[in-house]
């Protein structure tokens, strides 16, 4: 029977895998440096294909040493599975309202609701970490690292 972690390697093969073809895939400028801009994802590529096949490894050692029974390990796993693909179902929430709300209101929202969604209850101190959490990340990435953030129909010019 397969593992949990046999799974998560294969899982991490394959998009590993797609994360490399896409950086050889980047378009090489003239510019670039000996690295070019498609080093850093070639090397995180390369890692996680390469953790992948270790837990995998790991997973096939694991189950030849132990005879698995049933679902063993796989029981009550839907209910985790589904949570997870909710944080998903709010990540793609995220990236549909950005556009329209702008980066500072929908990150705090985003945040908010992912505090929300994991148990936190609701208060003015859920509120009073997205806004500042959405504050801290603005900064960073609009004042201190110069990236421009789509603005939203809030803070149109």
């Amino acid at each position: 029977m397969l593992s949990r972690d046999f799974i998560g390697g294969i899982a991490a093969i394959v998009l590993g895998g797609l994360y490399l073809f896409f950086a050889f895939d980047q378009r090489v400028s003239a510019l670039a440096d000996s690295v070019g801009p498609a080093g850093m994802p070639k090397v995180l590529g390369i890692l996680m294909v390469t953790l992948g096949v270790i837990l995998c490894i790991q997973a096939i050692c694991h189950s030849i040493k132990t005879v698995s029974t049933g679902l063993g390990e796989w029981q009550g796993q839907g209910k985790q599975i589904l949570r997870a693909f909710g944080l998903v179902c709010l990540g793609v929430v995220y990236l549909g309202m950005i556009t329209i709300l702008g980066y500072a209101v929908s990150i705090a929202l985003l945040l908010a609701l992912v505090a929300i969604y994991l148990g936190a209850p609701i208060n003015w101190h859920v509120a009073g970490i997205a806004i500042g959490g959405a504050g801290i990340l603005w900064a960073i990435f609009v004042l201190l690292l110069d990236v421009p953030m789509p603005s939203g129909i809030f803070f149109q010019e």
